[in-house]
């Protein structure tokens, strides 16, 4: 991936003074390259600039924005598995309640009782099935990005 700029401050975010973020552009532009090459092949980063670049402060905020990024997949994932487990027991509370009350009640809310209960299984494993692989690919594309080679060249 070749990254073509100005100058240095086309890297970072312009309301960071330190320069350790990333700029919007810069990692909009990485996601979108990032998510189209294969998993397997390595990354490499190519800076090309028209003058010397600080490689540390532009290595450290890379790496502080794999870190975030690492850190939101851990949260989604939490809070993802939290999901799919109230979903789960929700499910499981309202079919046993329609098993319990079958022949008590009127046989429409029977149903409709039934089907949330149902449906709520579903979610619950729907958010496992699908949800949690989006998260997983995710989780090994920034890791991906995180382990890349990054190089810098001034022409």
């Amino acid at each position: 991936m070749k990254i073509k700029i100005n100058n240095e401050d086309e890297l970072y975010n312009s309301f960071d003074n330190f320069g350790e973020t990333l700029s919007e552009d810069l990692i909009s532009y990485i996601n979108n390259k990032s998510e189209i090459s294969s998993l397997k092949a390595k990354e490499n980063i190519e800076i090309i600039s028209n003058e010397k670049i600080d490689e540390n402060k532009f290595i450290k905020a890379f790496e502080n924005y794999c870190n975030d990024q690492l850190l939101l997949v851990k949260k989604q994932k939490r809070i993802n598995g939290t999901k799919q487990i109230w979903m789960l027991i929700i499910g499981i509370i309202f079919i046993i309640f329609s098993l319990v009350l079958t022949g008590k009640i009127n046989l429409l809310i029977l149903e409709i009782i039934s089907t949330i209960g149902s449906f709520s299984i579903w979610e619950s494993a729907n958010s496992w099935l699908l949800q949690s692989k989006a998260i997983k690919f995710n989780k090994l594309r920034v890791l991906k990005l995180k382990n890349s080679e990054i190089k810098f060249e001034i022409i």
